[in-house]
């Protein structure tokens, strides 16, 4: 829908300020179920407050020589405690085309022009112009906040097919329990859907049948960190790192969860073991840098900063490498000598918006 486009656009936007953000399946799941309660949505998602808004305008009209798009909002920020208003915006983003025809080869060019105008792509360039303006008046504290581990979806794991049946020798193997799989992809389809009870279940299911399946206890990590309980989410963690040593997706939730329970050394041990594993690991990278800087630790955190804006370029994660950018240059302000790497980003970002025009 209009409405999906543009929500989802403004999320996009938001990703790149120093807050935390829930993904949108999260709040649309928990929504439903509290029902409308502002105040036990924030509870639920451990949030202080909610954007809310109304689309006033998404159209594009074609007049033969002249066309029009506009997206319009109007947004407001709300703490979900009380229902105080901390902050509201209005922005109505317009691309017009075509011409004024002066003879029949410049009205056949204003009618290309026009037509061009109206089509879906240039919609989305006017939506994503409508988020970008808007989401850059809200208030951002400029310190530098974790990454959401696995912010993306997480991959649907299928259930493995069933062996064939065949006599196996004394010595052979002995196949995972049935139903590991399927527990496995229902844990991993709850969390998508933002249904954490759920995700929950399936996953201590798939650990019954197979304690030694480290996927299945990233999984549940993952639950419990995005529910704030800290305390057992480390131990799952701990259990799939311990399971698949090599694998810097799991590190990576050890680091994050460590970091929010304060232990920073232990956090950044686990980066390091990350970046290790995968030098293009940028949630490593970035979040290293979050703890250096934090910590006072200027230059560390301008190495790790430019390690995450390299590693988010080559993951084709532009967002991100221009929000590394920018605390790159926030250090610079305090005299952290960041000239050399700030000029490698914006020439690498710059050469890939060549081309890809």
């Amino acid at each position: 829908t209009d409405a999906a486009k543009v929500r989802l656009s403004l999320f996009a936007h938001l990703s790149t300020q120093s807050k935390r953000n829930v993904r949108l399946e999260r709040i649309d799941h928990v929504w439903a179920g509290v029902k409308g309660d502002r105040q036990a949505l924030g509870e639920q998602i451990k949030c202080v407050a909610v954007i809310e808004g109304e689309i006033g305008e998404y159209d594009s009209s074609f007049l033969g020589v002249y066309s029009r798009v506009a997206v319009g909002v109007d947004l407001r920020m709300i703490r979900a405690a009380d229902g105080t208003l901390l902050w509201e915006g209005q922005h109505t983003a317009v691309s017009h085309g075509g011409t004024v025809p002066l003879d029949p080869v410049g009205l056949a060019m204003g009618v290309v022009d026009a037509v061009t105008n109206v089509r879906d792509e240039q919609l989305l360039r006017v939506t994503d112009d409508l988020a970008r303006r808007l989401i850059s008046t809200i208030p951002d504290n400029k310190v530098v906040a974790m990454d959401d581990p696995v912010g993306e979806p997480l991959k649907v794991v299928a259930a493995p097919p069933p062996p064939p049946p065949a006599a196996a020798p004394a010595s052979a193997p002995v196949a995972a329990p049935a139903g590991v799989g399927d527990s496995l992809a229902a844990a991993e389809l709850a969390l998508a859907a933002g249904d954490h009870a759920a995700a929950l279940l399936a996953a201590e299911r798939a650990i019954a049948a197979d304690p030694q399946r480290a996927r299945a206890w990233f999984v549940k990590g993952r639950v419990m960190m995005l529910d704030k309980n800290f305390d057992l989410a480390e131990p799952a963690f701990l259990k799939a790192v311990t399971l698949d040593r090599g694998n810097a997706l799991y590190l990576d939730g050890l680091g994050a969860v460590n970091a929010q329970k304060g232990a920073t050394d232990r956090a950044l041990a686990a980066y390091r073991m990350a970046i290790a594993a995968e030098p293009a690991d940028g949630f490593a990278w970035y979040n290293s840098g979050v703890i250096y800087y934090n910590a006072g630790k200027g230059k560390d955190a301008a190495n790790a900063f430019f390690g995450a804006a390299m590693a988010y370029l080559k993951a084709g994660d532009y967002p991100r490498a221009e929000r590394a950018l920018s605390d790159l240059k926030d250090l610079a302000k305090s005299g952290i000598p960041v000239q050399t790497m700030v000029r490698t980003i914006e020439q690498a970002l710059a050469d890939l918006t060549r081309r890809k025009t």
